[in-house]
């Protein structure tokens, strides 16, 4: 009778002990479609994701190639397209109601920003955005599941815009980086809306900081666009776009003070040299 127990006993640990290692090789393909499914939901266009590795123990979560396609009609390969994200969790939130991210990093994003007649592809996004924020036409069904999630510091560095125009080459807008606090604050957010959220902010950053270089009145539409889905989402939304658009103009404070410096270090230079040239000159006159 022990022996007939004691097997049942060591029988349910090792099931129980499949079911563990079953539970956890499924956790990284169930985490990166539902990313996917978010995205897709976030933005109204296809989403997605290169690799996703979940380390619960570690306490990190890595994703790659995160790749949200163009709208329907537009020739650029795709909306954005990024490079690797680092994560840091906070592993006892799991368990809670919101997973809570200490940092978000992204190293590398790629942006296309194309205009075609009577529309871009980023008004064709925001427009989804604002049903999603009960505006206009009726909110699409959602798939997504899974817990809400809040992060602390969003973090995007080597941010390259390409500006398609209707005519003539494309410009191009490169951000060093791009600075988020406290997102999906409070008891935090469904994931396509910490996707949208972030896009949004990124598409205000690249807009403020290449006023001068996107022409008047395409930034102008831009600006509109991105204005008017953030306010039909509310809240934290119009929070973040401000916040990014804040970063541009530092991006652009620093970089013209920069370039103030380099041209007063160079002019104080080529007066040293001058002087230095009479100095020169003059003593061998003597």
């Amino acid at each position: 009778m022990k022996k007939l127990i004691t097997r049942i006993v060591v029988g349910i640990l090792v099931l129980a002990v499949v079911a563990i290692f079953a539970v956890w090789a499924m956790i990284d393909p169930i985490a990166k479609k539902g990313v996917e499914v978010s995205g897709e939901y976030a933005l109204g266009v296809p989403t997605k994701l290169g690799s996703l590795n979940l380390s619960l123990l570690g306490g990190t979560l890595k994703m790659d190639a995160l790749g949200i396609s163009n709208p329907a009609g537009f020739t650029s390969p795709h909306l954005m397209k990024s490079g690797a994200f680092d994560l840091g969790l906070r592993t006892a939130s799991v368990l809670g109601e919101a997973v809570e991210l200490t940092h978000f990093t992204l190293d590398g994003l790629d942006v296309n920003i194309e205009q075609q007649i009577g529309k871009s592809n980023v008004s064709v996004v925001m427009d989804h955005v604002k049903q999603l924020g009960g505006g206009g036409a009726a909110k699409p069904e959602s798939k997504e599941g899974g817990k809400k999630v809040k992060v602390d510091k969003v973090t995007i560095k080597n941010v390259t815009a390409h500006v398609r125009l209707l005519s003539g080459p494309a410009v191009d807008i490169l951000i060093p980086s791009i600075e988020l606090n406290n997102v999906g604050s409070g008891g935090g957010a469904k994931t396509s809306e910490i996707i949208n959220r972030i896009v949004m902010a990124v598409l205000a950053g690249i807009v403020e900081k290449g006023k001068g270089i996107i022409p008047a009145d395409l930034a102008g539409t831009l600006s509109a666009d991105i204005a008017s889905a953030a306010n039909a989402v509310g809240g934290e939304a119009i929070k973040l776009v401000g916040q990014a658009k804040e970063e541009a103009v530092k991006v652009f404070q620093g970089a013209a003070s920069q370039a103030a410096q380099t041209v007063g270090k160079t002019a104080e230079e080529a007066k040293k040299g001058l002087g230095d040239l009479l100095n020169k000159t003059g003593g061998q006159k003597k």
